[in-house]
């Protein structure tokens, strides 16, 4: 008796049907097997105009030269929504037989996850208008604007508080963990951009942090690359509080500031291990830092140039961002509760 089962989908009939079939056997390699040879008879028996093409094999091919040098985690993106989002529902299905009701479905499956959705429409988004200029036969009526999605709600970001300000110093921290948390809270840094750092972006005469290059994750293991765009490049003031720690520091050592013991970059699990244990000594002073993340301090280092008369340019400029956009929002949260905050003392005072 047949101890696999695989459902392939084939196509469409003449009626717009979704063709379908059960595929039977004892073991997994023969199964595969017999599903391949059902795709290719059920191709054979009907084909296809020259200008049609598989949307799964298209998808691919599109990721593996339109993408192929991309950053790291954007590849990793795309491949995600293709494989697990887009090939199981219309991967054996050509271009011409995608109907909207069918990526309206891909999409109403994630409909509780607004972020997946809006990288489904992305991905489609991207792919639709390559195999538009490859000539493909694209199904009347297929509009990827038109796709209805979740409105994206953005999550509110937060600086620390004042307990948690506390616990970088009088927590339990190993030298290499309280520079770690120091260097995100002192510069603001992006955890991939602090993980990159060596001895040499280190100035202390000059009292600057070089910001060159970013750690990413290749699945587990680590890359060194320059980081994201030319606006992340940047010098960052060392405050004076931070500079006797990381003279200290800095003292005897070469090499990654943060890495493993042979001197190499951390790993992708390395890294969430030596996280867990900063997090862990910081909520044992406060509960606050349960859900305390690295880019929570890239939040809090924001609001602190905020409260310094830091200009929104220079904010920008010191937080490594193209423009503005992202600083102007955070000044202006502040500005909102500076108002609200003067409110309440003229009706104290009133």
């Amino acid at each position: 008796m047949p101890r696999y089962e695989k459902k392939i989908t084939l196509g469409r009939d003449a009626d717009g049907r979704l063709v379908r079939r059960s595929i039977y056997a004892a073991t997994k390699a023969e199964l595969e097997k017999k599903a391949f040879a059902a795709k290719q008879k059920y191709l054979a028996e009907n084909a296809r105009p020259g200008n049609d093409f598989a949307f799964g094999a298209f998808a691919r091919r599109w990721l593996r030269t339109e993408k192929a040098h991309v950053a790291i985690n954007t590849r990793a993106m795309y491949s995600n929504v293709i494989e697990r989002h887009l090939l199981p529902e219309i991967g054996d299905l050509y271009f011409s037989e995608i109907t909207q009701a069918d990526l309206q479905a891909i999409v109403d499956d994630n409909f509780h996850k607004p972020e997946t959705c809006n990288k489904i429409k992305l991905t489609l988004r991207q792919i639709y208008a390559a195999a538009g200029d490859a000539e493909i036969d694209i199904r009347r009526g297929v509009n990827i604007k038109k796709l209805i999605a979740p409105k994206k709600v953005r999550n509110e970001k937060r600086a620390l508080t004042a307990a948690e300000k506390a616990a970088l110093f009088a927590a339990d921290l190993t030298e290499r963990e309280r520079v770690f948390v120091l260097m995100l809270y002192y510069c603001g840094l992006r955890r991939e951009e602090c993980l990159a750092l060596d001895v040499s972006a280190v100035d202390l005469k000059k009292k600057v942090v070089y910001v060159r290059r970013a750690l990413v994750f290749d699945g587990n293991a680590p890359k060194i690359e320059r980081t994201k765009n030319s606006y992340s490049i940047r010098d960052i003031p060392i405050p004076a509080p931070f500079l006797p720690v990381l003279r200290a520091y800095t003292a005897d050592k070469g090499g990654l500031l943060f890495s493993m013991p042979d001197g190499s970059p951390l790993t992708k699990s390395s890294f969430r291990r030596f996280w867990e244990k900063i997090q862990k000594a910081l909520a044992l002073e406060t509960p606050d830092a349960e859900t305390l993340t690295p880019h929570i301090f890239r939040h809090n280092y924001g609001t602190m140039l905020y409260y310094s008369d830091v200009s929104p340019k220079k904010a920008a400029e010191l937080m490594g961002h193209a423009d503005t956009t992202m600083i102007n929002r955070i000044y202006a949260h502040l500005d909102e509760l500076k108002e609200n905050a003067a409110e309440k003392l003229d009706r104290i005072f009133a």
